[in-house]
Formats: C-alpha cells, sequence, structure tokens
C-alpha cells in the first residue's frame, strides 16, 4: 500500500479551493489538476509499505495526534518549477501548532526505524502537477486567496490507490486531536 499522513479538509474548503483551481486552469497550457475530492494537506509522505508497516503506522499516528486541536489560515498561491512545469499550490500561513505536530510525527516515525525527512517542512495544498503555463507571477499576484481558517481536530493516515482507474486518497485511520477543556 502506498500510504501518507495528512489533515483532511471539510467541503467547504474543498468548495473554496476548487473555485482557484478553476482560476488557475484557466491560465494553463496544461496540467495535471488534483481531483477536489483529493484536496489534503500532506503531513509526511510514507511510501509503499506492508501491512504490518501500516499497523506500526496506525500507532504513529495516534502518538502523533497528542496535541491540541488548532487552526490554520490559508495564506497565498505558490509554485515549485521542475524546469518548464511547476507545482501549483496554495501555502499556509505560518502555525507553530502545524510545526509541533509535524515534529511530534517525525520524532514517531524515527523511533519506529523510518529516517527523517532531510528538507524542511513546507505545508502546501498541491492544486495541480505538471503544470504547463506563461507568467505565473501574473496569476499569483492577481488570485487573491481568502485567509479561510481549516480546523484541525484530525489526523489521518491515507492510502493513495487507483479506484476505476481514478486516483483517490482513503483514509485508513484518523486520529482526533486533544479537545481543550
Amino acid at each position: 500500500m502506498r500510504v501518507f499522513f495528512a489533515i483532511e479538509f471539510d467541503e467547504i474548503i474543498k468548495d473554496y479551493l476548487f473555485e482557484i483551481q478553476h482560476e488557475v486552469r484557466s491560465h494553463c497550457i496544461s496540467g495535471n489538476f488534483s481531483f477536489k475530492e483529493n484536496f489534503h494537506l500532506t503531513l509526511r509522505f510514507i511510501g509503499e509499505q506492508n501491512m504490518q508497516q501500516v499497523e506500526n503506522l496506525k500507532q504513529v499516528l495516534k502518538d502523533s495526534a497528542r496535541i491540541s486541536e488548532f487552526e490554520l489560515r490559508l495564506d497565498k498561491l505558490g509554485n515549485f518549477r521542475k524546469g518548464n512545469r511547476s507545482i501549483i499550490w496554495v501555502g499556509l500561513k505560518k502555525s507553530l501548532q502545524l510545526q509541533q505536530l509535524y515534529n511530534n510525527m517525525e520524532n514517531s516515525l524515527s523511533q519506529n526505524g523510518y529516517q527523517k525527512e532531510e528538507r524542511s517542512y513546507n505545508p502546501h495544498i498541491t492544486l495541480a502537477r505538471e503544470v504547463k503555463m506563461g507568467d505565473f507571477g501574473s496569476l499569483a499576484e492577481k488570485t487573491e486567496i481568502e485567509k479561510l481558517t481549516v480546523k484541525v481536530k484530525s489526523i489521518s493516515l491515507m492510502e493513495s490507490k487507483r479506484i476505476n482507474d481514478k486516483l483517490a486518497y482513503v483514509p485508513l485511520e484518523r486520529a482526533e486531536l486533544q479537545h481543550d477543556l
């Protein structure tokens, strides 16, 4: 199974991201656009795992969730360049709670024999991959991202798989974050 840890979004956030994606798409020559139902925030990509490893990752999920619920805020449109193509994404305002969650996860993964991520964590929501377009700078300037709030109440271990030849991200397990009383 191909798995990763993520924060899932409610329909309001997915609908809004889909609107932004539609605007981006209108400025692109080509690209591989994420399905609306697949919008999420990746905490950590793991990759191919067997059933026993997935069971261990479910415990990592529970251990990592030992923090209070928190909020994230959408921030800006951005891109990562790869040659003449880009990954287009929506970024998030810096969040100490998100960084703490990520650090908890990295530490728990490390204790379970997984190598720590070498790159620093750059949280983003992917709208499209393999994008060919003209001037991204002008699109980013004129695309205003509403600073919507994302309430983070749980984290998920997700499986990436094909269902009827369509890429789908399916939650294998969810762990609730702690409620502040």
